[in-house]
């Protein structure tokens, strides 16, 4: 009898495969050919106007017979779309072939485009060259969302459209079309991998979708079963019983799944940004009601991104989950979150300040223990912001802002401990986003403005340069450079602030007719000099202020040089091949400065004005280290923040090449450079 049993559930298990996967093959085909309709009325449009509507001339026999061939091709297939909706689509047995029916028309669809590009690609114009790469990137940008249910067809048919479209550009001797046909390579790669998780996605769809029918009707048949047996052995009535059982237990544990997936962060368990939110809206609720406080902590690692970054992903998990544990000794189910990569969100109901920042600190020292992954000791530290409910805010949303808010500025301060949202902090972070929202609209608004100071030759007192100075007038509010330049930086703003500056201090020294020889000197900030189009940028400004790139000096900071080294060499490289000299600024007060003069290339070297100002102490011995290290690698020097007569000579006698600052000249607006320059008073030197 058990043999029997067991026999019948294979046949039975065997079966059901089989049915699930003819299911799903009939719902594939049947997404295929809905879909399929829409990409045949794009081929025959795009066709149409490729061969009739762009070019000036009359189109030529091939192109007409290809036309007649491709659009042939077409009807055919929507013959074929039509049988199967009529016959087809009613056989369950009938979706295997009808992918391959679908697939075989949609990749010879392809290939009859692709053909049309090969044949015809030399002798296309620019409008038809572009023409035809929209209609080719548009079909093939379709595949991931139309061809998702077979992701064979979806590859074939993005590769068939694209590679030799591609291909043709790359061999070809223009170089825009070179370009446009590596393009096309890389967006073929971008397409391939979308045709494949929107593939995975959708035929995961649909097999649950049909995995679940299943399951419902076998439910439904033996509950049938069951009212029909009532009168049969107990030996059936209990097999039966515990069938149901078996088949509840399959929906507990897919329930628990479908809960997991929608509300757990899978690495660490914690709850998700929305399971998250949702439940502390309810213990804020709870709160209110119960007018008890409840603490909102939000903890972000230090160090986890190095870690990350140079031990691998594997050990970055193996972090996570135990700093997950450790955080877990601190709080309830549900009372705690994972926000982003390395941040944290827990709940402290019935939680007033002092208990907010004594759990806090706890949380922060365990933290901070060693953690042990793979025979490595690992160090990691927390900042944590805290942000009460009600007394900061009722709103969930606004709560975690607020946390996440005082988390920043606790760990820009440095300070190790907790930190507790107050009114000064919001104050301060209200006049941040004001000061945010204005540069948004600095430069529409035309509140920016350049002054430039004077870069003078040490040994004759001539202008050499002059530094461009960026300035805000914000509602007739003076905001200084040290104010919104960290937050220009922080926000992204300071590409296009950057790049204003760069333009306008490029167009008036090229109208400069007071000095024709002397440059200008602009700062540039680590985020313009890692940006892949800075190169572009300057070349524009150059060209369309007309002024010579021997008159443009660019001012980067010694700090600029942590960053990826050898993408600021590259970029370094590129902008001394343009006659544009390089300086470091500040040098002397960041990091490794002797090695960065090894490795990169520049031309001057900027004496920061803390060693000037203690030039009578030990600055002047920093100052003679720096004249000789600069001597030794061919770079001259120029002294910043010379307020003193006595400053001047002394700097002059060591031999800096430049002097600058408030003891010739303070910054002063464009206008103004020609009533300085002029009668350049000689009492000062």
């Amino acid at each position: 009898m058990l043999k029997s049993r067991f026999n019948f559930q294979r046949v039975y298990y065997i079966k059901t495969n089989i049915a699930l996967q003819n299911a799903s093959n009939l719902d594939a085909a049947k997404l295929l050919y809905e879909n399929g309709l829409f990409g045949l009325l794009i081929s025959a449009i795009a066709s149409t106007m490729v061969i009739f509507g762009l070019s000036d001339t009359e189109a030529s026999s091939p192109q007409v017979v290809w036309w007649i061939g491709l659009n042939t091709m077409l009807f055919v297939r929507l013959i074929d779309m039509i049988l199967w909706k009529v016959k087809s689509s009613l056989l369950e047995s009938s979706g295997l072939f009808g992918i391959q029916r679908y697939a075989t028309g949609c990749i010879a669809t392809a290939m009859f485009w692709s053909v049309y590009v090969v044949v015809f690609y030399p002798q296309f114009n620019t409008i038809e060259l572009i023409s035809v790469i929209i209609i080719i990137t548009t079909l093939a940008s379709s595949s991931p969302s139309l061809l998702a249910a077979n992701r064979f067809t979806a590859i074939s048919f993005s590769i068939v459209l694209l590679v030799p479209m591609s291909v043709m550009g790359v061999i070809a001797e223009q170089a825009h079309r070179q370009l446009l046909g590596t393009l096309g390579l890389a967006f073929t790669v971008v397409v391939v991998f979308s045709c494949i998780r929107s593939s995975r996605f959708t035929l995961d769809a649909i097999y649950q979708r049909n995995r679940n029918q299943m399951f419902v009707s076998e439910m439904e048949a033996e509950k049938n079963h069951v009212a029909q047996a009532n009168q049969e052995l107990e030996v059936a009535t209990k097999e039966l019983s515990e069938l149901n059982i078996d088949l509840e237990e399959v929906v507990k544990k897919r329930t628990y799944e479908i809960y997991q997936l929608s509300n757990l962060d899978p690495l660490t368990q914690f709850d998700n940004r929305k399971a998250f939110t949702t439940n502390l809206e309810v213990l804020i609720e709870q709160s209110k009601a119960k007018e008890s406080p409840l603490a909102l902590l939000f903890i972000d690692l230090n160090g986890f991104k190095k870690i990350n970054d140079t031990m691998g992903h594997n050990v970055g998990d193996s972090v996570l989950i135990q700093v997950t544990e450790r955080i877990s000794a601190f709080t309830e189910n549900n009372r705690a979150g994972r926000w982003n990569g390395d941040e944290f969100l827990v709940a402290l109901p019935h939680s007033d300040q002092d208990t907010a920042m004594s759990i806090a600190q706890a949380i922060a020292t365990s933290i901070a223990q060693p953690i042990h992954v793979h025979g490595s000791e690992l160090h990691l530290s927390a900042s944590i912001g805290i942000a009460i409910a009600p007394a900061h805010s009722s709103s969930a949303a606004e709560l975690i802002q607020l946390a996440d808010l005082t988390m920043c500025e606790q760990k820009k301060s440095g300070n190790k401990q907790p930190r507790l949202f107050s009114s000064d902090l919001k104050e301060k972070i209200t006049a941040s986003q004001r000061i945010l929202e204005g540069l948004q609209h600095a430069i529409e608004s035309k509140q920016f403005y350049l002054c430039y100071q004077p870069i003078l030759t040490a040994k004759d007192k001539v202008p050499f340069a002059f530094e461009a100075l960026l300035r805000w007038n914000f509602n007739g509010k003076f905001i200084g450079p040290d104010v919104f330049i960290p937050l220009a930086e922080k926000s992204g703003f300071i590409r296009e602030i950057g790049a204003w500056v760069l333009n306008r201090a490029c167009m008036d020294a090229s109208h400069w007719q007071f000095n024709q020889q002397a440059a200008v000197s602009v700062n540039v900030s680590v985020i313009q000099l890692m940006d892949d189009g800075f190169i572009r940028l300057l070349d524009n400004c150059l060209r369309s202020s007309g002024l010579a790139p021997e008159r443009l000096h660019l001012e980067v900071t010694e700090s600029t040089f942590v960053e990826n080294k050898v993408k600021i060499r590259q970029q370094l490289e590129q902008i001394q091949a343009r006659n544009i000299d390089v300086s470091i600024d500040d040098f002397g007060t960041g990091y490794s400065s002797l090695s960065q003069l090894q490795s990169l290339p520049v031309n001057y070297v900027k004496i920061d004005k803390s060693f000037v100002d203690n030039i009578q102490g030990k600055g002047e011995a920093i100052i003679r280290a720096t004249l000789f290290i600069a001597g030794e690698l061919n770079c001259k020097t120029i002294a910043e923040g010379v307020e003193t007569k006595e400053q001047s000579i002394a700097l002059s006698a060591m031999g800096v090449d430049y002097l600058q600052g408030y003891y010739f000249a303070k910054p002063m607006k464009n206008e103004d450079l020609i009533a300085w320059q002029n009668p350049i008073s000689n009492t000062i030197f």
